[in-house]
């Protein structure tokens, strides 16, 4: 299943080529406004999300070790941790084809599913102590299309789901050009029109 997701996306080859990725477009968020938004990636890691929603913009980054984001009074810079960190790194996954054995423990092929009519191949695994997620693979194409999360709490799974959709060719590779991201409480839908 792994094999075939990098054969789809453009090869190993094309996918190791790639080092950084920058994507434009719009967000759109659970009250319907768009904002425009940029995200940047590192194969090595990093990223960083803006969101110039107004009237205050949304910056989240990792740089390798350290999460954070602008908050609190004036602004200031705050450390995310625990479940914040792991929701703010969820979105970074531009090198998740490369990594996907190395991110999951105890990675293994679950049972059948479906995604918007689309017969799915499910791919269960351990991101973090507590989260495990599934990955739903088109059968036909091999593309990713949703990571279903559930994180275990002492009141019950906390849901997380990641759609992805509208794949294109990007220099040799295939980006998913629209997100949708809904936790237990927001939703964020990236449309990209440049990547």
């Amino acid at each position: 299943v792994k094999e075939k997701y990098l054969q789809r996306l453009g090869g190993r080859a094309a996918v190791e080529k790639a080092t950084t990725r920058v994507m434009t477009g719009t967000v759109t968020m659970r009250n319907l406004q768009a904002s425009p938004e940029t995200v940047q990636e590192k194969a090595t890691g990093e990223y960083r999300i803006d969101i110039q929603a107004q009237p205050n913009p949304t910056i989240r980054a990792f740089d390798g070790t350290t999460a954070w984001s602008p908050g609190g009074p004036q602004g200031q810079v705050r450390d995310l941790n625990g479940l914040q960190r792991q929701q703010g790194l969820r979105l970074a996954d531009f090198n998740l084809p490369l990594t996907i054995t190395k991110r999951y423990s105890d990675l293994s092929v679950s049972r059948y599913g479906n995604v918007d009519g689309k017969d799915t191949i499910i791919v269960s695994g351990t991101a973090y102590p507590d989260v495990v997620e599934q990955l739903h693979f088109d059968k036909q194409t091999g593309l990713l299309l949703r990571r279903a999360i559930a994180t275990g709490t002492a009141l019950g799974p906390l849901p997380e789901q990641i759609d992805y959709s509208d794949y294109r060719d990007v220099s040799g590779v295939k980006v998913p050009f629209s997100v949708r991201y809904s936790t237990w409480n927001s939703l964020m839908v990236e449309k990209f029109t440049d990547v």
